[in-house]
């Protein structure tokens, strides 16, 4: 199917609410934010001048009828890549507000009549009463009514499967933070630092000097001692005459070898903290499966916390030509699933949660419960300090973790944390993101790839 624009308009609004508001009173319900940019207006000599949002809406059509060509597939690829554009645009221009303009373009003004709720609780008025002519609106059956009005409980096996997962991701990390203070109490002077790492290392192979080189190198890649000084101990023992590099990318954990392999399953759940990039992974995702691999998928979100997030994802849905619920309660989701029995995936956003909200995390458990995904994608960003990295799963490991998933490769100078935490808790990791390109900014993640980003430009000492 093909999609085409008509009915475009284009009009300044004060914030993202107002804008859908004013695109639906326009163009009807099927109305969809196009672009969206901040500028200021009016103002006299330069003062007193206004932030508002200039904003282009439309409606998007689907042509049935006949097939899509390659340069079709790739325009409607071009304007997603847009909308992920102009959503990082969003984020790097409000850094240059004031607080006052920032709460005003955010919507903050209106938080308090606009509907922010749970999606563990009923929805509100506003949002339960949409038009009936809404295409792709969730629409809840007399089963997924009956299913909300009364707790669904795991049955037995489940339940005490997903606790023994839980409970073995939750011994790692104790390991992990024993480890941590004991690193810390034994830390050398400054001054004793490069006689105390070679301490212990085998002269073997490329010598002492080499070792001592491999070491400082990665640990310089904020590489953990413990897990520098085995790596390169057993690199001496296993495979001396080897490249470095190669050893090292088979010592990382991957999930797989294909886009479709790497996510595990045909039920997907990613979960991770605020601004770590969920959404637009999840869109990556969905348009690759979608628009290259010919998979019937449906997108599905949790996340109704934040304003107007639900329709920002309907955009996205219309242009992938994929279909998309959202849920606004746990209970809902079986009859969600029941309905899309026989898509190939489905893929289910959650809201971010910073991760020391214990309520809103426990949230992620319900979900969970009730999805039943076949891999939970703990969603990291490679420029994230690894003891956060480690709140982060300690807080959200109310669930098993299939894989993680590391975004904002290109934000980031040293890669040693990611190497940490795949090796701490034996998690691989499924996939890379390294920016806003669709869907060329995310990769099926490779132990070669690690291991370069490790190692790059560190000289022929890395060969024997």
């Amino acid at each position: 199917m093909a999609m085409r624009v008509r009915s475009q308009i284009s009009f300044e609004a004060n914030d993202e609410a107002e804008a859908f508001r004013t695109a639906r009173d326009r163009l009807g319900p099927d109305a969809a934010i196009l672009s969206q940019r901040i500028v200021k207006t009016g103002g006299f000599l330069g003062f007193f001048r206004r932030t508002v949002l200039q904003v282009t809406a439309g409606i998007l059509e689907t042509e049935e009828n006949r097939s899509e060509s390659d340069s079709e597939k790739k325009e409607r690829l071009a304007a997603f890549q847009k909308l992920l554009e102009f959503k990082q645009a969003m984020a790097a221009a409000e850094e240059g507000v004031t607080t006052s303009e920032a709460g005003l373009l955010a919507g903050r003004k209106d938080l308090s009549s606009a509907g922010v709720y749970s999606p563990l609780s009923k929805p509100p008025a506003s949002v339960a009463q949409r038009p009936l002519e809404e295409p792709d609106r969730a629409e809840i059956s007399a089963r997924g009514r009956a299913l909300a009005s009364e707790k669904k409980v795991p049955d037995q096996e489940y339940r005490t499967k997903l606790e023994l997962e839980v409970s073995e991701l939750s011994n790692r990390l104790d390991k992990v933070l024993k480890r941590l203070e004991n690193e810390k109490d034994s830390s050398p002077a400054p001054s004793t630092q490069r006689r105390s790492f070679s301490e212990g290392l085998p002269v073997c192979g490329l010598g002492k000097k080499q070792d001592t080189d491999l070491l400082l190198r990665l640990i310089a890649e904020d590489v953990s001692e413990e897990h520098a000084r085995k790596l390169v101990r057993d690199y001496e023992s296993e495979a001396p005459s080897k490249d470095f590099s190669e050893w090292l990318a088979g010592r990382i954990p991957v999930a797989a070898d294909t886009n479709w392999d790497a996510l595990g399953g045909g039920r997907v759940m990613l979960i991770g903290p605020t601004g770590v990039g969920k959404t637009t992974t999840i869109a990556k995702l969905a348009a690759i499966q979608s628009l290259w691999e010919k998979k019937n998928v449906v997108f599905l979100t949790a996340d109704t916390y934040r304003i107007a997030a639900p329709e920002q994802l309907r955009t996205y849905a219309k242009i992938l030509c994929v279909p998309i619920d959202v849920v606004y309660d746990a209970n809902e989701i079986p009859d969600i699933v029941d309905r899309y029995r026989k898509a190939d995936l489905l893929l289910l956003d959650t809201a971010g949660r910073s991760q020391k909200d214990s309520r809103r995390v426990e949230e992620i458990r319900v979900l969970y419960e009730a999805f039943r995904p076949d891999a939970v994608h703990l969603v990291l960003p490679a420029n994230m300090k690894y003891r956060d990295m480690l709140d982060v799963i300690q807080r959200m490991g109310v669930v098993p973790l299939s894989y993680v998933l590391f975004t904002k490769l290109d934000e980031t100078t040293t890669y040693g944390a990611l190497l940490n935490i795949l090796l701490d808790f034996d998690k691989p990791v499924s996939f890379f993101t390294t920016g806003q390109n669709v869907p060329n900014d995310i990769e099926v993640a490779k132990g070669s790839r690690l291991a370069e980003l490790l190692l790059r430009g560190k000289g022929d000492v890395l060969r024997a």
